[in-house]
């Protein structure tokens, strides 16, 4: 039994008679036992099952049980085992840095007569040395398939920190990686990676990127690319990079799959968490230089060089019948099987789920760097040559079936759902006796009147706000003019320039479904997080701090260098500025008419409420559900019909929607009828549409979720269906 200085060691439980009270057979729980148990939990339970992190009261509670008592988790050779698992941990990871600090960072400083050879023997070494150290062993597979003669442009997966150090330490050729360029930022790591000849990805210039890689290949380094663009537990679709690289030089592409550097350190896990175990690096054939052949058909080939074995592999296991599918490049059938033989690709990369096999060419992507990164955010400087269908038959399996029949499914006649002017004076005239009586309430000197006509500015906001989407939409009158005059009196009172809003929700409406193609969801493109920016999306989101409703207001409708850029044409950057100049000219002129602090005192803590409520309202539009990602694609977008799938709708009071929210909260009929009248489509909302949830359900599901796993990722990834 292991002893420690201050605690006693913890007296063997004999086993009892089922009849026998077990409370009897055990010795007292104290405050010195409660000790030893959060000594026993540090030491054995939690490295075991460190997802659960259980408390002492939890101790207490099945250290009476049977299964406790009997628990091999209090035998000596497993506490031994994972005593010497931990040491050997904290071991490697003195070592790794010990050796990256000796052979990296000192001896090139003291070394006169110091070469690349000679740097790279050092870099082998401590790639090596880490890797015992650590208990991890690489095993290499088809090394006749490596091209030594010339070099190549490697591509391989990436699921975690080891797979760059297993290429290192097991392949005997100048290595150049192409890495974010956050990594060389780090004075160290810098000085390494440039001594390597590695490339940074550079967020804006990505040519400058494509020049730097080909002065490493013609320099004679093999230049290391991971096409998914990020660390991932299931193979994610691959950017153009490697490709067009490749064409412009004529370089052969060697592909490699890496397996089992996922268990040894999983992703987002530091060093301290390295398991021994064996990595299989698989050289596949090389790719002969695709200078002949398209950019698209060279994506296909790097993707069926990492489907294919696997897919082989199944087909093999399972004796299929005598259906055939193309080898070389992967067409739809193949596509198709793979999505049901996705547990295949376990081997190659993780779990890969059968949906994001389905979809691997246009699926959600993270963008951890800029790679490949083209004028696709623009859609006029797109060439509309590739038609997009929704693929994903988990969310379009009803749409696919009953698409062309859609018209016949409504209620009512949706061609006689047509604006009206009288309607729509009804609804202004209502907003505007309620942001009369708002702001009558909250000058008031009584507390609860202010407090009142806060609570009802805060619903003014809101009510606003859904004037000026209809009004953007030129379906809140029949008359043109009404139209423009309400959307910009609308957007006054939501702090949104109209004109601004008009044409950036006409982007989003024709993009809708290509998350990096809309302008309003571009920037939730899954990328990897920096630790500030999860620390401050998740305190916001958990403490109802509307930090979204402000940057969505800001990026999208404020941001004059980012709107200039979107609308090319001299016409619409004229326009956006000066709507933006004329809204803040108006907003500053009534602050120093009426007084910075009156306005903070009226209007401060009903905007502050109106915005938190906003938060809720505008994310659980498009947030967590999956879409597509062009990559650079030439694509074309969505019909109306089709955007269905990737919009949410929430069920509020009939009397809050149809009065307040003119029915915004029916969002994916929205979307498919853009045309029709908010107001009119609670005649529509008998039909049933995807995607839909009563709002105090969504708000408690998705405040149970850490703010950057609602935004960045969709419900294929994590699973929460909401």
């Amino acid at each position: 039994m292991i002893k420690h200085k201050s605690l006693k060691p913890l007296v063997p439980i004999e086993k009892t008679n089922p009849t026998t009270s077990i409370t009897k057979a055990a010795p007292p729980i104290g405050k010195r036992y409660i000790q030893q148990l959060r000594l026993w939990h540090v030491l054995i339970y939690k490295p075991i099952r460190s997802e659960e992190r259980q408390s002492p009261k939890w101790c207490e509670q099945h250290l009476l049980s049977t299964d406790f008592q009997s628990s091999s988790y209090l035998a000596t050779p497993a506490l031994l085992a994972v005593m010497l698992q931990r040491i050997r941990q904290f071991l490697g990871f003195i070592t790794y840095y010990a050796s990256f600090c000796y052979y990296l960072l000192l001896l090139p400083l003291l070394d006169p007569w110091e070469t690349n050879a000679r740097f790279r023997r050092r870099l082998k070494k401590t790639a090596r040395l880490s890797m015992r150290m650590f208990g991890v062993r690489v095993k290499l597979q088809g090394i006749e398939n490596l091209q030594n003669d010339t070099n190549t442009i490697i591509i391989a997966n990436h699921s975690s920190w080891f797979d760059q150090i297993a290429l290192i330490d097991s392949l005997d050729i100048p290595l150049a990686f192409v890495a974010n360029a956050k990594y060389f930022k780090y004075p160290g790591l810098n000085r390494v990676l440039r001594k390597m000849g590695s490339v940074p990805v550079l967020d804006r210039d990505i040519n400058k990127s494509l020049n730097a890689s080909r002065e490493t290949l013609e320099s004679g380094k093999w230049l290391v690319i991971y096409p998914e663009g990020t660390r991932s537990t299931s193979l994610l679709p691959f950017r153009r990079g490697a490709a067009l690289l490749a064409q412009q030089t004529g370089v052969p592409l060697q592909p490699i799959l890496i397996h089992g550097a996922e268990e040894v350190l999983p992703r987002k896990k530091s060093l301290l968490y390295v398991r021994p175990g064996v990595i299989t690096l698989t050289i596949l054939p090389a790719i002969p230089k695709p200078e002949t052949i398209s950019t698209k058909l060279c994506m296909q080939q790097i993707q069926s060089c990492f489907m294919a074995p696997q897919f082989d592999q199944q087909t093999k296991a399972a004796k299929p019948t005598n259906q055939r599918f193309d080898e070389q490049t992967p067409d739809s059938r193949q596509i198709a099987a793979s999505s049901n033989t996705g547990h295949s690709l376990h081997a190659c990369h993780g779990q890969l789920r059968s949906h994001q096999t389905a979809a691997i060419f246009s699926t959600d992507l993270p963008r951890d760097n800029a790679w490949d990164a083209t004028d696709v955010h623009h859609p006029e400087n797109i060439s509309v040559t590739k038609d997009m269908q929704p693929d994903n038959q988990n969310h379009l399996s009803r749409n696919a079936e009953t698409g062309a029949t859609l018209d016949d499914e409504y209620p009512v006649d949706i061609s006689t759902l047509q604006p009206s002017n009288g309607l729509g004076i009804l609804y202004f005239a209502c907003a505007s006796l309620l942001t009369t009586v708002s702001i009558t309430l909250s000058l008031s000197s009584n507390t609860w009147l202010w407090l009142l006509g806060q609570l009802l500015l805060s619903i003014t906001f809101i009510q606003w706000f859904a004037i000026l989407h209809e009004a953007g939409h030129k379906t809140m009158f029949r008359s043109r003019w009404l139209n423009r005059w309400i959307c910009y009196i609308a957007g006054f009172f939501a702090l949104i320039p109209g004109d601004c809003w008009r044409l950036v929700h006409a982007k989003h409406h024709y993009w809708t479904g290509w998350q990096d193609l809309d302008v309003t969801t571009e920037t939730l493109v899954p990328r990897q997080l920096r630790g500030i920016e999860r620390f401050v999306i998740n305190v916001c989101w958990r403490l109802w701090i509307p930090l979204f409703a402000s940057l969505y207001r800001w990026n999208n409708y404020w941001n004059l260098p980012r709107l200039r850029k979107m609308f090319q044409r001299p016409r619409q950057k004229r326009l956006v500025t000066t709507n933006i100049l004329a809204y803040l000219l108006t907003y500053v002129t009534i602050t120093i008419a009426v007084g910075a602090s009156t306005m903070v005192t009226t209007f401060g803590l009903g905007l502050l409420i109106s915005f938190a409520l906003q938060d809720l309202l505008i994310l659980s539009q498009h947030t967590h559900i999956p879409m597509k990602v062009s990559d650079g694609d030439s694509v074309r977008p969505f019909p109306p019909k089709q955007q269905e799938v990737f919009t949410r709708s929430l069920t509020f009071p009939t009397w809050f929607a149809r009065l307040v929210l003119l029915n915004f909260d029916a969002h994916g009929l929205h979307h498919m009828l853009p045309r029709i009248p908010g107001y009119h489509l609670h005649q529509l909302q008998s039909r049933e549409t995807l995607n839909c949830i009563r709002w105090w359900e969504w708000i408690f599901a998705a405040k149970g979720v850490p703010g950057e796993i609602l935004l960045f990722q969709n419900r294929d990834d994590t699973g929460f269906h909401f």
